[in-house]
């Protein structure tokens, strides 16, 4: 297979790792890859000589220690994310039922009164959207959307620019409290998850590059391999924090976000996720609830209790639950279509930042229009009801609010449209705060079941239109919570159509099939499984429905697949973030290695001049150069005289060293008037601690090393650097190979080697007791 002349290889670089990977279309050439790959360098083999085992264990320790202050400090930032957006609800709705009230009173006009209760709504969403599209597009472009493809990519080892960033915190926390609150279809849920990252992020350096904070606490995890496990706790506590979810969100970081994973990290990750949960559930509980110790509310959205006695279902409602996750795929499959190319037409065309502020705004108009104008189009209906659990007897019923006090717009609204003792049902749920909306669907019994059809079906429409427009704005924004809503109003719609036209059929009550619904369109739009599953079980807090729910969500996910892939993985490949798929393209299954690698390879000796270094670093944009033994270079001279390139006969790879690791060692050579290290008592001597990570110490780079004519004739011993274990495969080896090898094992580089080297002898599995 050849490759075209015009294009420079460039060996380890992401391009290559993802053409690797069979990937398509081209990736960001500033995105570089992570370095998951243990050391295995002279020196950093005498720094573990030297560390005794009460000093692992102390490791040890601290690394429990940090996930549990990352849990507990992702708990405590989802409870005051939280408050706020309650205190922005209240605000909100309390100003626009005055403005209601106040012009009915004035003027006398329905009219009138309902072009103010939409002006003023109007007016403080586009106040609270600003200050989130603010945010994002000044401060931080990365804390736009869910943040769950950056996640994704970074645990497979893409180094995305300032996802980590406290910059991208602040953004993140403060934008996606104002997006809910300015009433778009989105959701707290899935940002929690880049916030648990980031949080694991900080907190496990010990250090902050934005907040310029340097400090020598916990510096034996600043490398990619440490820094990753913790961000995958990170993500199960942002994942525990939003559904009260700990299991789940442990699985979801096992199944849906790292590609490495070991039994110490699964209990580390677990426990995180219960700090997470614990700590929110108690400060939320002792908030709404006026008693510190009450756990009654576990996570940032519940879906109520389901009653056993509610939670009965039949055989024969199997085939309507496997319906049920027909359509979750199908819609899901749809929603994915839709906003690819809505996506696809956003990089296009809204590329400036006046053209994606002003999208925003007119997005939040257009939101907050149709959350006014549809509860015109049904008649009133009695007030929501809900089984009580005693009686089972219907009683006025106000799902269980995110703001303490009740919605004053919702009786505003009644009595500006429907007389005395009657209730526009859609207002209830368009104009409330989405979680409300979800535990009305789930469990209001209201009659006549005519209307409910109307709201479910205009309900379903509103949230999968507005969540196809929503997803993708330069705001922060979750996916779950429109997926959750478009979902429940569909299997709401499908439980009163089976309470009408067949209603002895089923023994489950309309919202229980919202609920499967739900789940349904959850596993379509995002392919998710047994995270997913489990999520809903726990939101429940009822397991009678584990059957039905995860067969409806394996049902959404295999016929979501057959028309598209799933929602994250999209925008990866939108964003051009370098992933790799879990197994090569059909197309490319016949590679090898030898297909793919760069052959213009860029190597340093042993023991290099400074001169070569430094021209290497100029000339070249690698991050990795293979090392050779000097000792078996030679000089051909061909018959003109001139000076001839250096060849090698069969040539031995001593190892790797990486371009940073080059740059910290002039530089700290330099600075120490060149003194080599040695494994004696000099205090000038390179050590472990120098090689952390470059911008901790002093940031340097090739062109800041400036040397004099004689410096650039020294030379460097670079043995005590080269990881001398760097990972290797055979140029045949096949591009399936190749690619789990990276995914597994989380590589930057990977050293192609003839077919046949020299074998100096075979280990097995006993070999490793």
């Amino acid at each position: 297979m050849s490759r075209r002349t015009s294009r420079r290889p460039r060996f380890g670089s992401v391009s290559h790792m993802h053409e690797a990977g069979g990937g398509a279309g081209s990736v960001r050439e500033d995105i570089q890859a992570l370095d998951y790959d243990i050391d295995e360098s002279t020196l950093f083999h005498q720094e573990l000589l030297r560390q005794p085992l009460e000093y692992r264990r102390r490791l040890n320790l601290y690394r429990w220690l940090i996930c549990g202050a990352v849990g507990c400090g992702t708990g405590v930032l989802a409870f005051a994310i939280d408050c706020i957006c309650e205190q922005l609800f209240d605000v909100k709705f309390s100003v626009a039922a005055h403005a209601m009230t106040h012009a009915l009173r004035g003027s006398g006009s329905s009219a009138a009164a309902w072009v103010a209760g939409l002006a003023t709504m109007s007016a403080i969403n586009l106040l609270f959207v600003s200050v989130a599209v603010g945010l994002v597009v000044c401060v931080s472009p990365v804390a736009g959307g869910s943040g769950i493809p950056e996640v994704k990519a970074y645990l497979q080892g893409v180094k995305v620019p300032r996802m980590l960033r406290f910059d991208a915190l602040l953004a993140k926390s403060v934008g996606v409290l104002c997006a809910v609150a300015s009433g778009l279809v989105v959701g707290k849920e899935g940002p929690m998850i880049h916030i648990g990252a980031i949080i694991a992020a900080g907190v496990s350096q010990g250090s902050s590059k934005s907040l310029n904070v340097r400090t020598m606490w916990l510096k034996s995890f600043r490398n990619d391999h440490d820094k990753r496990d913790f961000v995958s706790a990170g993500a199960a506590a942002g994942v525990a924090a939003a559904f009260g979810a700990p299991i789940g969100g442990t699985l979801f970081a096992m199944e849906e976000a790292a590609t490495y994973w070991s039994q110490p990290l699964t209990w580390r990750t677990f426990f995180c996720a219960l700090c997470s949960t614990f700590t929110l559930n108690i400060l939320l509980s002792s908030r709404r609830t006026d008693h510190f110790g009450a756990l009654s509310h576990p996570g940032l959205i519940t879906f109520g209790a389901f009653l056993p006695s509610d939670s009965d279902w039949d055989l024969r409602e199997l085939p309507i639950f496997v319906g049920l996750g027909v359509v979750g795929g199908l819609v899901g499959a749809a929603f994915v279509s839709l906003s690819r190319r809505l996506t696809v037409w956003r990089l296009r065309a809204v590329v400036t930042a006046r053209r994606r502020v002003c999208e925003v705004l007119a997005v939040t108009l257009l939101t907050t229009f149709f959350a006014f104008s549809l509860p015109l189009l049904l008649p009133c209906a009695d007030h929501f009801a809900t089984r009580n659990s005693t009686s089972h007897s219907e009683a006025p019923w106000r799902p269980e609010a995110p703001f303490e006090a009740p919605n004053p717009l919702v009786p505003a609204l009644d009595e500006l449209l429907c007389p005395a003792g009657r209730h526009a049902g859609l207002g209830e749920i368009t104009l409330g705060p989405h979680e409300h909306a979800i535990k009305v669907l789930f469990h209001s019994t209201t009659k006549p079941a005519p209307v409910n059809l109307g709201i479910s079906a205009i309900y379903a429409l509103f949230s999968f239109a507005l969540g196809v427009l929503t997803y993708g704005l330069p705001v922060p924004s979750g996916l779950f919570v429109p997926a959750i809503m478009a979902g429940g109003a569909t299997g709401r719609l499908f439980g009163e159509l089976l309470s009408i036209y067949a209603p002895g059929y089923s023994t489950s009550p309309p919202g229980n099939f919202a609920l499967i619904g739900a789940a349904a369109v959850l596993g379509g739009v995002c392919r998710m499984t047994i995270s997913i599953t489990v999520i809903v079980v726990e939101c429940t807090t009822n397991i009678s429905y584990l059957l039905p729910i995860a067969l409806t969500i394996m049902v959404a996910k295999l016929v979501g697949d057959l028309f598209n892939e799933g929602i994250y993985d999209m925008h990866i490949r939108l964003k051009r973030y370098p992933m790799l798929p879990e197994e090569p393209p059909h197309e490319r299954e016949r590679l090898q290695a030898k297909h793919v690698m760069a052959t213009s390879i860029k190597s340093v000796c042993d023991v290099e001049r400074v001169g070569k270094i430094i021209d290497l670093l100029n000339t070249t944009t690698h991050h990795g150069f293979p090392v050779i033994a000097s000792s078996q270079l030679q000089r051909a001279r061909p018959a003109d005289g001139n000076q001839g390139t250096p060849f090698q006969r069969k040539p031995r790879v001593l190892g790797i060293v990486l371009r940073e690791q080059l740059v910290t060692i002039l530089a700290k050579l330099k600075a120490h008037n060149w003194r080599a290290p040695s494994p004696g008592p000099d205090p000038h001597a390179l050590a472990a601690d120098d090689f952390l990570r470059p911008w901790f110490n002093e940031a340097v780079s090739a062109d800041s090393v400036r040397m004099s004519a004689d410096e650039l004739e020294r030379r460097i011993d670079l043995r005590p650097y080269i990881n001398e274990a760097a990972v290797v495969t055979a140029q045949n080896s096949s591009l399936r190979r190749v690619s789990a090898l990276f995914r597994s094992l989380g590589l930057r580089h990977l050293l192609v080697v003839e077919s046949c080297p020299t074998i100096v002898g075979v280990v097995t599995r006993k070999d490793l007791l």
